[in-house]
């Protein structure tokens, strides 16, 4: 919860910069769950950037929601549809975290835990997120101080992941993907380019490690 309060409130002074009046910025908080698209959202609207590759970008770095309930599925097997639904519909990043863990470790956790666990981290992200758009109203916070935030969330997530060799591939050739876009003008697709050209490249890296290591082995 506090994570949630450090990191809302300067996404609440974006999105009041963008015109949002603060009970829109809660509305949206409290039913948009994924923190850094509504981030991306801001920072692509205040730069001018076209509604469909903001839809494209968002929906590229969504996808991984598809993952984090694949893989607690699994563990919710005895749940009924209506209590796997409302698990998945309010799945947060920290929340996936944490009933994650606590089911495998076999603790008392079931659906019921993980939804009021989903319900507390969105409703603390909604009151922060408007709370920073009252105090971003009052006093003159610059842009690219508070969208800096979840630029340096994803720099201390990129840094926890396992250092891997498709991993390093991904990183470097979508950052460098980003930078040839931008030189070339291509501000509008350089996100989800460089989201395609990144996983790409980590696959075809993977695949030819495991070719080589298949050919020694034989």
């Amino acid at each position: 919860m506090l994570t949630y309060v450090a990191i809302g409130a300067p996404c609440g002074m974006i999105m009041g910069q963008t015109g949002m009046e603060p009970w829109m910025v809660f509305a949206l908080s409290s039913t948009f769950v994924t923190g850094s698209g509504q981030f991306m959202i801001c920072n692509l609207w205040l730069a001018g950037v076209p509604a469909p590759s903001i839809i494209a970008s968002v929906a590229a770095i969504s996808s991984r929601f598809a993952l984090y309930s694949a893989s607690i599925a699994p563990h919710l097997t005895g749940a009924s549809k209506r209590q796997t639904l409302a698990v998945a519909a309010t799945l947060t990043e920290e929340a996936y975290g944490i009933s994650l863990a606590k089911l495998v470790e076999g603790e008392d956790w079931g659906p019921r835990e993980s939804f009021v666990l989903n319900v507390i981290l969105i409703a603390t992200w909604g009151v922060s997120c408007t709370m920073g758009a009252i105090v971003g109203a009052v006093v003159d916070v610059p842009t690219a101080i508070a969208a800096f935030v979840c630029t340096s969330l994803f720099i201390c997530l990129l840094f926890s992941q396992r250092l891997s060799r498709g991993n390093v591939v991904a990183a470097v050739s979508g950052a460098v993907s980003v930078a040839v876009c931008k030189f070339l003008g291509w501000t509008n697709i350089a996100v989800p380019a460089s989201v395609l050209v990144g996983v790409a490249a980590a696959l075809v890296c993977d695949a030819l490690a495991e070719g080589r290591d298949a050919r020694d082995a034989r």
